[in-house]
């Protein structure tokens, strides 16, 4: 048990959680662990919360290298919300200028996903995301007609499988299941289930229970 305590302890990054307290301007709103790289501009926004929120988190247990890097990258006036989220271990985020990202309570991001926001993506309450998701709401080169960037929504209750990738546009509806590697470029209604390559509604009035929340 003691050395379970020093390992867990010697985990802890210090550097990283005052540097989100700060922005945040709440004290003790952030637990980091692990290896966390900080790209921060000096204008962004943290907007504080009442619930604590985890990053750096092995979500995956062992099978996650300790030396896996979690990434935040905000760049100027980017906003961001991390309300009471649980980030895993070597997930990156990033936020561009004047975009915003918002993680829900009690939602999880697994290990080794890519979270990048040029507009805005709003992931709700509740979602469990796997390892290996991309959720990208800009094109980042300009191809077809425009717009290439539109917000991605991901409603409250949504469970995304390993290896999927959600596409500018998206809003996917309360409730939903992603199958693993699907390719997502198109919106569904609530309670979906979405597969494929490009996904399409494979079921509908689909419910999912997360057994580690019964």
């Amino acid at each position: 048990m003691v050395y379970r305590l020093i390992c867990r302890a010697s985990d802890v990054n210090w550097i990283a959680q005052w540097h989100l307290n700060r922005c945040a301007g709440k004290a003790g709103m952030f637990i980091c662990r692990g290896r966390i790289q900080l790209s921060l501009s000096s204008d962004i926004i943290v907007q504080p919360s009442d619930e604590v929120c985890s990053i750096g988190i092995p979500l995956l247990g062992a099978s996650t290298p300790r030396n896996d890097t979690t990434v935040i990258a905000c760049d100027s006036n980017a906003i961001i919300v991390l309300d009471g989220a649980i980030i895993g271990r070597g997930v990156k985020l990033s936020v561009g200028h004047s975009a915003k990202l918002t993680i829900g309570s009690n939602s999880y991001i697994t290990d080794g996903s890519k979270i990048a926001a040029q507009n805005s993506i709003y992931i709700g309450k509740n979602c469990a995301i796997s390892f290996g998701v991309s959720v990208i709401d800009d094109d980042g080169h300009g191809f077809g007609l425009p717009p290439y960037s539109d917000p991605i929504v991901i409603a409250d209750n949504v469970w995304i499988g390993c290896n999927v990738t959600v596409l500018k546009g998206v809003t996917i509806g309360e409730g939903s299941v992603v199958a693993a590697g699907a390719i997502v470029n198109k919106s569904c209604p609530p309670h979906s289930l979405l597969a494929g390559v490009p996904a399409r509604v494979v079921r509908e009035n689909v419910w999912w229970t997360d057994k580690s929340r019964i």
